[in-house]
């Protein structure tokens, strides 16, 4: 029981905060910090970390669904916008998911994690730094769509963080703080559930208490580094997140 909370709490933490929660993932079991590999568990703390997104961004996503059943109303024109950028921006990553999928597990290193590390600190830093000259637009155009699809894909190596990349990329491309957080997240429930689905495909499984306990491990940390990383895009801490994950990258580089 002790090993599923902790799972939910590193994974849930980890999704989250700009410091990749597969590279966390994949050093404590590499360091034996965590059990093996068990895909029920797995699967439950990503369904746990799925519904926090719901709950965090609640009333925005009845609205997004409200506008799927008035599809001819001008009411409605920002929310139809809206899904049309997410469906484009997710394309990059389920196409490179599906393509290389096996072959990011067989470089999955702590040599390549502790790179990919530097590089997401690197991205974090620059990024928040270069966005300060951008005036927000909140744009909602095609190529928006497609770059911040681009930076997300590249998150699917270890140590490159999904909702740092986004949110950098989306800040860059003149979205507010606030667009940019919320884009990032409503990406990542299209993201997140599509690769629990793919996962829970490869092998079904058996769900037991653990499986529970850490489902609502993932939910209650997920919660909570939402509402801590809200904060951080606000007022312009991203690049904390940034500094970490490069000291992380040098300190897994020296151990090997």
């Amino acid at each position: 029981m002790i090993d599923a909370i902790l799972i939910g709490i590193l994974q849930g933490i980890t999704e989250f905060l700009p410091v990749s929660s597969s590279g966390h993932i994949l050093y404590a079991g590499k360091m034996s910090l965590i059990p093996g590999y068990q895909l029920p568990l797995w699967i439950s703390v990503h369904m746990g970390t799925v519904i926090s997104i719901v709950l965090y961004f609640r009333k925005r996503i009845k609205k997004m669904l409200v506008s799927l059943v008035n599809l001819n109303s001008p009411e409605y024109r920002k929310e139809h916008l809206l899904w049309k950028n997410l469906i484009i921006a997710s394309i990059p990553a389920a196409i490179l998911g599906i393509l290389f999928d096996s072959y990011i597990e067989k470089i999955a290193t702590l040599t390549v994690l502790g790179y990919c590390w530097i590089i997401n600190g690197i991205i974090l830093i620059a990024g928040e730094l270069l966005s300060k000259n951008k005036r927000n637009t909140d744009s909602n155009d095609l190529l928006s769509a497609i770059v911040i699809g681009i930076f997300q894909a590249i998150a699917i190596l270890p140590g490159i963080s999904r909702s740092g990349a986004t949110i950098t990329a989306a800040r860059n491309m003149g979205f507010s703080p606030e667009r940019a957080f919320e884009f990032s997240f409503f990406l990542g429930i299209l993201t997140i559930t599509g690769g629990f689905i793919l996962e829970l495909a490869k092998s079904p499984g058996s769900f037991t208490i653990d499986c529970l306990i850490a489902g609502v491990s993932g939910f209650i940390s997920g919660y909570i580094a939402l509402m801590i990383l809200s904060k951080a895009v606000q007022k312009a801490k991203m690049k904390w997140f940034g500094v970490y994950t490069i000291i992380a990258g040098f300190i897994t580089l020296a151990q090997q």
